[in-house]
């Protein structure tokens, strides 16, 4: 019996042995890193990016570098980290890169160039792509004309701006940005139709979309004063009133010379004057009192807009035996 005992012991001790050197190997893989193994890491880091920024390679050479300061802060690195992303074109992160680099390098023999850098590249103007839907907008850049429509790229100072646009049949738009230097943001604007005013007319309480104040300035003036064809009939009338005096005139004129010379030509030719002062004389009376007729019925706008399209005069020639002269016609 008691070397039975002894025997299980022996047994237990056996197959526990390999358990326990299994754990020790695992507590052995699981302890921190050393130093010496973080700093080698770091420079295998390191000089991985270097070769990859040589190589063209700047994405995976900031990688590279990101990780290399990741395991080890050596703001060095960093100088690294700036010139691959301005090798890809991020200003703003090259500029970031540098700011920290300065701020945890206090003895930087090079402050001065890389402050000089970085305030190079903050200075540096931003471009504002601009678009509209529909294409072919004015653009208005902080209050004043660019001269440029939709789409276009313009370049501003970095800070605040207000770009506006303007497209005839359209609702004007705008929109506010905060230009930061070296960027570029995007500014998409949709420009929707134009709604017509709807400005109420007195009275009826209707309105009449896309009627202006300017359109109902118009119809007031236009309804101001006499029509047309109070004009045309007053021109016609004071023509005719000339030239009955004139008329009457020379026909006074052959009379006294056939008074002072009896001759039948002198004669004929006086009474062809008086003939036709008398025609002047009717026609300008005739005219007269049609103007007159016509402004006093112009109170009714209907009335006046077809007594304009109506109203005409017009003299036709007569001749007889008895002598010549002139008809008046009058329409209104």
């Amino acid at each position: 019996m008691r070397s039975l005992a002894i025997w299980l012991t022996a047994l237990s001790l056996f197959s526990t042995a390999p358990l326990l050197a299994q754990s020790d190997e695992a507590a052995e893989s699981d302890a921190a890193p050393t130093p010496e193994e973080v700093r080698a890491a770091a420079r295998e880091a390191y000089g991985r990016g270097q070769a990859l920024y040589r190589e063209g390679k700047h994405a995976e050479a900031e990688t590279a570098f990101m990780e290399a300061y990741a395991m080890i802060p050596n703001p060095v690195v960093l100088l690294g980290v700036a010139e691959a992303r301005e090798a890809q074109g991020n200003v703003v992160g090259t500029v970031e890169a540098l700011e920290t680099y300065l701020a945890e390098r206090d003895d930087a023999p090079d402050r001065a160039a890389v402050q000089q850098r970085i305030d190079t590249m903050k200075a540096m103007p931003a471009t504002l792509v601009i678009s509209s839907q529909p294409a072919g907008a004015t653009i208005i850049l902080d209050g004043e004309q660019t001269g440029s429509v939709t789409p276009a790229e313009i370049e501003v100072d970095p800070g605040p701006h207000v770009v506006a646009l303007r497209l005839d049949g359209r609702e004007p738009a705008e929109a506010q940005v905060e230009a930061i230097y070296a960027s570029r943001p995007e500014i998409a604007l949709e420009l929707a139709e134009a709604v017509p005013e709807a400005v109420p007319l007195e009275g009826d309480g209707n309105a009449v979309p896309g009627a202006g104040i300017e359109d109902l300035e118009d119809t007031d003036e236009a309804d101001d004063g006499p029509g047309t064809a109070v004009w045309v009939l007053s021109g016609v009338a004071a023509a005719s009133l000339v030239a009955g005096t004139v008329l009457g005139f020379l026909a006074l004129t052959e009379e006294s010379d056939f008074d002072d010379m009896p001759a039948e030509g002198t004669a004929d030719k006086g009474e062809r004057f008086a003939l036709f002062a008398d025609v002047a004389f009717g026609l300008a009376a005739v005219t007269a009192i049609s103007a007159i007729v016509v402004f006093a019925t112009s109170g009714d706008d209907d009335e006046e807009e077809e007594a304009e399209e109506g109203a005409s005069a017009r003299l036709y020639p007569v001749a007889s035996p008895r002598g010549a002269g002139l008809v008046g016609q009058v329409q209104f």
